[in-house]
């Protein structure tokens, strides 16, 4: 690499180094934090004297069910919300005229209705059903208000794969519905991981529908049991910190496992 190829990628190499400081910075400290005695919990960017890992045994103890709710929830959530997507993008991306494009924005508007607007009426429309303070019901709450964005996120997909690929299976004798479940599923790979990723981030931190849905511990998800380390007199910030860092897990490993395919899916992977 001569001089002046060297001098042009360095000022992009320092930007990018520098955004990822400043973003690694608030897991830097909530790492050091997890690791101090409520003694040193004031000297915030200090290094701890000792090693207090007492906090992340009393942030076990009080997550370890919650903890499997939100497993429990997540999982079905995010796949009952990828085949919702899906089945509803297909469509949508192979209709021609202006009927697909009304529907497409119809879908569209629910991006739009923030959760505070609903939340009352849906209160009471989970009691009245008989599933409130139960996982299914999170389960229904999350794919039904996942919707708007799973078809547009799987309709755009679709559009990028080659219509020519469609015309073809048609000419072979494959019908629609056939075509969809066996090529193009499975040529939409990346993009399904993509999405995957994506929900389950979303339904993983949700506190919201999980405050408002749930009392008990058999259906609490972990959110609302790390927020309870926050009262009104005491913060705990040592196990808060530390249950923070645990419940951050499952989504870091998820995107490591699939990091490549994440990529693809977000630039249309299957259409190339």
């Amino acid at each position: 690499m001569n001089t002046a190829t060297a001098k042009r990628t360095a000022l992009p190499f320092s930007i990018l180094v520098a955004a990822a400081a400043i973003f690694a910075a608030p897991l830097v400290v909530a790492f050091l934090t997890s690791l101090k005695s409520p003694s040193e919990i004031t000297r915030v960017i200090a290094l701890p004297n000792e090693l207090f890992f007492q906090n992340y045994a009393i942030a076990y103890e009080r997550m370890g069910r919650s903890f499997l709710n939100s497993i429990a929830i997540t999982v079905p959530s995010v796949i009952l919300s990828l085949l919702v997507g899906a089945i509803s993008g297909y469509p949508l991306a192979y209709m021609r005229g202006a009927g697909g494009r009304v529907v497409y924005l119809f879908l569209l508007t629910g991006m739009l209705v923030p959760f505070q607007i609903v939340q009352i009426p849906l209160f009471f429309l989970i009691r009245a059903i008989g599933l409130y303070d139960t996982i299914p019901g999170m389960w229904l709450v999350h794919t039904a208000y996942s919707v708007p964005f799973c078809t547009f996120f799987m309709r755009n997909f679709f559009a990028s794969v080659p219509r020519s690929m469609y015309e073809a299976a048609l000419i072979d004798g494959c019908s629609p519905v056939a075509y969809f479940w066996r090529l193009l599923l499975p040529a939409s790979g990346s993009g399904l991981a993509a999405l995957a990723i994506i929900q389950s981030r979303a339904i993983w931190n949700d506190l919201l529908f999980a405050i408002t849905l749930t009392t008990s511990d058999e259906a609490r998800p972990v959110t609302v049991t790390i927020a309870g380390f926050a009262s009104s007199l005491q913060v705990e910030y040592g196990p808060l910190m530390a249950a923070t860092l645990i419940s951050l897990l499952p989504v870091m490993l998820a995107y490591l496992l699939f990091q490549k395919a994440f990529v693809r899916g977000l630039l249309g992977g299957a259409g190339k």
